[in-house]
């Protein structure tokens, strides 16, 4: 039996608990031991930096993550993408134009605080909002 060369393949029989490793090729750990590495510093950035060096045997590293592997299911993280901000709040030019005026700051600088504090950016023109109402 013959493994794909690509690194799904190659993943698949790293994290799969069954016989399929015995049959990935050394040539096949050298290319993919980098990228797996990095993978798996994700949720091992400890055992990954101690592999992480430019003069490692990266067959033995990669067969060392297979048996540390063996006894934890497939990692469902590991083919994710990093995580972006979850809440993208819609605000309109008027309402960037309100916050560049009432907290003295360049559009550059609204939309960073747009993008890292979102939250903060809401509760802000929800202040401004509700300071312009008319006390009842």
């Amino acid at each position: 039996m013959e493994i794909e060369d690509n690194l799904l393949a190659i993943s698949n029989a790293l994290f799969s608990h069954n016989d399929t490793w015995k049959f990935v090729t050394d040539s096949q750990k050298e290319k993919y031991f980098f990228i797996i590495n990095r993978y798996l510093s994700k949720k091992y950035p400890d055992k990954s930096q101690l592999l992480n060096d430019k003069l490692i045997n990266k067959v033995a590293a990669l067969d060392t993550w297979y048996l540390f592997m063996l006894n934890i299911p497939y990692p469902k993280w590991f083919w994710s993408k990093s995580e972006s901000s979850k809440i993208k709040p819609e605000i309109s030019e008027d309402e960037i134009t309100q916050l560049m005026f009432e907290l003295d700051l360049k559009k550059e600088d609204i939309e960073i605080l747009i993008k890292y504090y979102p939250k903060l950016i809401k509760e802000e023109l929800k202040y401004y909002k509700d300071a312009k109402k008319p006390n009842k």
